[in-house]
């Protein structure tokens, strides 16, 4: 069956004559392989009412909340996109179990909602140049770490660390516009430690927390040379810093191979 498939897709054969050759294995012609599209197709027309009328419902509610999010009230805009976090997040934790890549992704579609109509909000408001993204940046970061935790997706918990690795940044380029290359060395290279010692320190407990800190710690390594970089430092201290870091991270790694790998991996 899947040769004649093979025939009729490439064209090797006539249409009729592959159904022909089919008639002879099959009863029923609706029973021949498919594809990932006709079985999804398929699918989609198999489903019950209800669900086309919840789907084609739900979509033009959204088409409706985001034609007219400007003209809302400031609590009206940041109550749905409240609603609209909760709702995914509780389906994240329902599926966590039996569906963990739905889970997964519906998940990641509450923070991001959660991020885009933040940002949507700052614009409209002008807060954009305030301290307006730092708050966005906070509430983000806790909210993803949190959920990250509670609901044991080691993705969105990263991705949780990485905002606040970002209101960090911000803050020291507001509050520092033009350091020195020590001084960009002192602000990242303890945080960078400190991750590394977090991710030994919880994976007693959470497992999935200890390879989300050591990434994390690695990306925080490496931050004192894009501030330098953007900072307009002397691209000759920028290349020794990657260089001599990258030596250095490597010879640790490798030197403490059997301790890290153990919680990481663990």
């Amino acid at each position: 069956m899947n040769e004649i498939e093979a025939w009729r897709r490439s064209k090797l054969l006539p249409e009729h004559y592959c159904d022909f050759l089919q008639n002879l294995y099959l009863d029923d012609l609706n029973d021949r392989p498919k594809g990932a599209v006709e079985t999804a197709v398929r699918k989609i027309g198999q489903a019950p009412r209800k669900r086309w009328v919840l789907v084609f419902g739900v979509f033009a509610l959204i088409c409706i909340v985001v034609l007219h999010f400007s003209a809302f009230p400031l609590a009206l805009q940041i109550g749905l996109a409240g609603l609209c976090t909760t709702g995914f997040v509780l389906l994240g934790g329902l599926w966590r179990e039996p569906r963990p890549g739905r889970s997964l992704l519906a998940m990641a579609a509450g923070m991001l909602i959660t991020f885009g109509t933040g940002a949507a909000i700052l614009e409209l408001h002008g807060w954009t140049d305030g301290g307006g993204p730092i708050v966005l940046l906070a509430v983000c970061a806790a909210l993803c770490i949190g959920c990250g935790l509670i609901v044991r997706q080691a993705l969105i918990h990263g991705f949780g660390w990485l905002a606040l690795i970002a209101l960090y940044a911000r803050l020291l380029f507001h509050h520092v516009s033009e350091p020195a290359w020590a001084e960009t060395q002192l602000f990242w290279i303890p945080a960078a430690l400190l991750f590394i010692w977090l991710s030994w320190f919880a994976h007693v407990r959470f497992k999935s927390v200890g390879i989300v800190l050591f990434a994390n710690g690695l990306i925080v390594w490496y931050m004192p040379e894009l501030q330098s970089a953007l900072g307009g430092i002397d691209p000759a201290w920028v290349q020794a810093g990657l260089v001599g870091k990258t030596v250095l991270a490597g010879w640790l790694l490798y030197r403490f191979r059997n301790q890290w790998m153990e919680w990481v991996v663990r």
